[in-house]
């Protein structure tokens, strides 16, 4: 019987090793599973790693394209849309929508929905080939600004499609919608006329002014309303189609229309409109310039500014002082270097500087800032615009400065010394046409250029010589170093083949700008770098 017993006890025994076994088995090929799939994630892994290890820089990818990655695959997304008005120029009008570059959903600017074209043979025998449009190479009008000019008259500054304006004849139409409906005044229309101030420069996209004139006063109650610009391809781009475009382009709210505006004497009586600034600018030479035109303008003057990508946080620094004082106002226009104009897009920018505060201001400059305006002693800004009252315009003449020699005489001080005060070699090469810049009365100019303006009601003149000039220091502005290249005890010299003299006219009144910059904001600009 114990015998029996430990016969099955044996028995027993090998069973339950077997059954051990079979489940630590199929742990195992379980196990074995996940391994296999673990190693093979990390070899994966190992071999993505080791890949961008070799592969060169301009494959590399940025957060964007990340982001661009996950919003393609994401299923919820929220989109905006504009509505665009396609007319076939022989047919009916439709409607298509315009989505978003961020958005999931792709839209295409195609004129109309219409099927593909395939070829045909026609009834002579010939192959008619078909022809398909897909997208948009440029928009059709871009704002920066709408003003109002008066009673019945507004500006809307902005950029367009050069080849659109060259090759083509796009029409723009404006309408005014009061903001309630029993005002006297109901929706009306005018058509508009365009200016274009830039002389040809644009690139892809062209300024455009446009004037719109009613035939009456709109808003004469003062109880709001809304200003839509219309702007029509006229078939320009497709023979087949006319795309218009209709947006807002100004909001008055019930209350904000003041007519004393145009009538009344300016705020200023000295506004300088800024190009675009941009580039590693150096705060020094932005220091100096700013000082010497506030304290030549004087206390009823304005300087706007306007920022490309120019006012880092160092020339950031040198203007506070004079933005707390409220001479100067900093206008943010970096985005517009998504639309491909000339220069920065510098004439839209000027031009909505002009229609902006051309009833802030008496007179207007137009200059750069390596350029320093000079008066004759005994002579003032209001004598010189007082003797220059009956004109709309006046232009004035340039003082090219070397941005390389200096006085040997400064040598070991040159580096404390101000840009005007070191850089004392003028440029007296003859036969050159040299640019100069203007000024102008704001409320009788329609459009302005950079050198100076075609479009005003007046008259102009250029015999200005011995009344102002400018001081340029050509290329200063972005030079981050110092400028003195050449140390010279000469009062003539010829380099790289220029002839020049000295001259001291401005070094003599460096001591009065800084005397005067002291006065006005204290020693805080003192450590200014170059």
């Amino acid at each position: 019987m114990g015998k029996e017993r430990s016969e099955k006890e044996k028995v027993g025994g090998g069973e339950h090793n077997k059954r051990n076994m079979f489940v630590s088995c199929v742990v195992m090929n379980s196990c074995a599973a996940e391994l296999k799939l673990a190693l093979t994630a990390l070899l994966v892994l190992c071999s993505i790693a080791t890949l961008f290890q070799i592969l060169p820089s301009r494959f590399a990818i940025s957060a964007s394209d990340l982001r661009f990655c996950i919003s393609r695959i994401t299923t919820t997304t929220t989109t905006t849309t504009t509505t665009t008005s396609i007319a076939p120029l022989n047919s009916s009008s439709s409607t298509t929508s315009i989505a978003p570059l961020n958005s999931s959903t792709t839209a295409s600017l195609t004129p109309s929905p219409h099927s593909a074209q395939k070829e045909q043979v026609a009834a002579n025998g010939a192959i008619k080939r078909g022809f398909n449009p897909y997208g948009s190479a440029a928009y059709n009008f871009i704002t920066m600004g709408a003003y109002r000019g008066g009673s019945d008259t507004f500006a809307i500054i902005g950029l367009a499609s050069k080849p659109l304006l060259l090759y083509s004849k796009p029409t723009y139409q404006c309408e005014w919608v009061p903001e309630s409906s029993s005002a006297s005044n109901s929706t009306f229309s005018t058509v508009s006329y365009r200016i274009l101030p830039d002389w040809g420069y644009g690139r892809v996209y062209t300024v455009v002014v446009v004037n719109c004139t009613f035939s009456e006063a709109v808003n004469g109650e003062n109880s709001g309303g809304k200003l839509f610009l219309e702007a029509s391809t006229s078939g320009g781009g497709d023979k087949n189609f006319n795309i218009t475009d209709r947006f807002e382009v100004l909001n008055e709210s019930p209350g904000d229309l003041n007519m004393s505006l145009f009538s009344s004497k300016p705020k200023y009586d000295y506004l300088y409109c800024g190009s675009p600034l941009y580039g590693g600018l150096s705060p020094q030479r932005v220091r100096e310039w700013i000082a010497y035109h506030v304290r030549l303008f004087g206390e009823r003057s304005h300087f706007v500014i306007h920022d490309a990508g120019g006012v880092h946080e160092e020339v950031l620094e040198v203007l506070k002082p004079w933005m707390e004082l409220g001479y100067v106002t900093l206008q943010d226009v970096k985005e517009q270097e998504r639309f491909d104009g000339y220069y920065h897009n510098q004439f839209m920018v000027v031009n909505d500087c002009l229609h902006r505060y051309k009833f802030a201001a008496k007179w207007m400059f137009f200059f750069d800032v390596d350029e320093y305006i000079y008066l004759p002693p005994k002579n003032t800004i209001k004598s010189v615009l007082d003797s220059l009252s009956d004109y709309t315009q006046f232009t004035f003449e340039q003082m090219p400065m070397s941005s390389k020699l200096c006085l040997s005489a400064d040598y070991g001080r040159y580096y404390r010394k101000w840009g005007v005060e070191k850089m004392v070699y003028r440029d007296v090469k003859r036969g050159v046409r040299r640019d100069r810049k203007y000024a102008i009365q704001p409320r009788n100019v329609f459009a302005n250029g950079v050198h100076m303006s075609q479009n005003f009601a007046g008259k102009t003149t250029h015999k200005t010589e011995g009344k102002i000039k400018y001081f340029h220091y050509h290329g200063t502005i972005a030079q981050r170093r110092e400028p003195c290249r050449n140390l010279l005890n000469v009062t003539e010299i010829t380099f790289e083949n220029i002839p020049y003299v000295i001259d001291t006219t401005m070094r003599d009144l460096a001591w009065s700008v800084k005397k005067f910059e002291l006065k006005m904001i204290g020693p805080r600009l003192q450590n200014t770098r170059q």
